[in-house]
């Protein structure tokens, strides 16, 4: 498949389509292991349906979080700035500004998201602030061949890329700052976004250092199930993936919470390359549409890869039925 060079002009805005669920959006996380503390942060617009999706997540030490989520109203598709939060584009395809200036719910436990209606009711609301500086460790790459997410062009994305990063800056909540130091990925896609299109999909990050780490993505989309792909990174080499299997644990009730995960990637010259690792924080979010609910459960990850210690944020998205997970028994 080859890496597949994304164009400068992709780190900016695309002109939407036609299609209803037309999605461009962005995402950024930070993982520090040793604190517990990490960042997810998304925002996706859907200007024909006249709103942005907004998602600035922390998780904070001892299973709490704080969360902000809105539905922000959007007339256009020139820029990702809404509801307080904004991405700056400071060099193309190298160094993104990401700053955020609201409030958020503080929650006791991140899994109180279970029940979104009562945990903000429930939850005190704080005032939340950051400005967080990503700078790409490797050039940026796409999941299919730069054209999009191989297998899902038409429920998840058209065109897509994305890249592990340093990140640097500071988080504000409740009027405590946290210095931040480490490494995280950031994504970009464009294209129709039907949550509740896929039956699931696994994506599992990590990275033991600047030089070394992994992205895996395996996915079902109807009958059809993708042989996955992702990259791995060794001694700050990209290899891109074009087979992955994620076996993963649950627990024995409802809501049925992944708890660790074997992840085996094939990179293009054949090489199967392993890790495996353990759920340390969990916080799940949702999307209801006509009835039917598409969880995606963002997990905390400790991982061991190639024999060193690792951290990401894995997504596990499911489309639920009577509370269980589509893809429980294949990943």
């Amino acid at each position: 498949m080859g890496i597949t060079p994304i164009l400068a002009d992709d780190e900016y805005m695309h002109e939407p389509t036609g299609h209803p669920q037309f999605n461009e959006s962005a995402y950024y996380n930070f993982v520090d292991g040793d604190s517990g503390f990490a960042v997810l942060i998304r925002m996706g617009n859907r200007v024909n349906e006249g709103h942005a999706e907004v998602t600035v997540l922390l998780y904070l030490p001892g299973g709490r979080a704080a969360i902000r989520f809105d539905r922000a109203q959007i007339d256009s598709n020139d820029a990702f700035e809404a509801a307080g939060l904004r991405f700056e584009v400071v060099e193309p395809l190298r160094k993104i500004k990401v700053t955020f200036d609201g409030t958020g719910y503080l929650l006791e436990r991140g899994t109180a998201l279970e029940d979104p209606k009562r945990a903000f009711a429930d939850s005190p609301v704080v005032p939340v602030r950051l400005e967080l500086h990503y700078d790409n460790v490797v050039p940026v790459y796409g999941l299919g061949g730069g054209s999009g997410i191989e297998g899902a062009e038409d429920s998840i994305a058209v065109g897509h890329y994305q890249g592990p990063c340093s990140v640097k800056g500071w988080v504000e909540v409740g009027g405590e700052r946290r210095e931040i130091d480490g490494l995280g990925f950031r994504d970009h896609s464009w294209g129709p976004r039907k949550w509740q299109g896929p039956r699931y999909w696994r994506w599992i990050s990590c990275m033991t250092d600047e030089r070394n780490g992994f992205v895996a993505w395996s996915q079902r989309i109807g009958d059809a199930r993708a042989p996955g792909n992702g990259m791995v990174l060794r001694d700050g080499f990209v290899e891109l993936v074009n087979k992955v299997t994620v076996e993963s644990d649950y627990t024995d009730s409802a809501p049925y919470y992944a708890t660790g995960m074997r992840v085996s990637m094939w990179t293009e010259a054949g090489e199967r390359v392993e890790a495996s690792g353990s759920v340390f924080h969990v916080v799940p979010l949702r999307n209801r549409r006509d009835g039917e609910v598409a969880r995606l459960a963002e997990y905390l990850v400790k991982l061991d890869y190639q024999g060193a210690t690792g951290y990401g944020i894995s997504e596990y998205h499911d489309r639920m039925t009577d509370g269980v997970p589509a893809g429980m028994t294949e990943a």
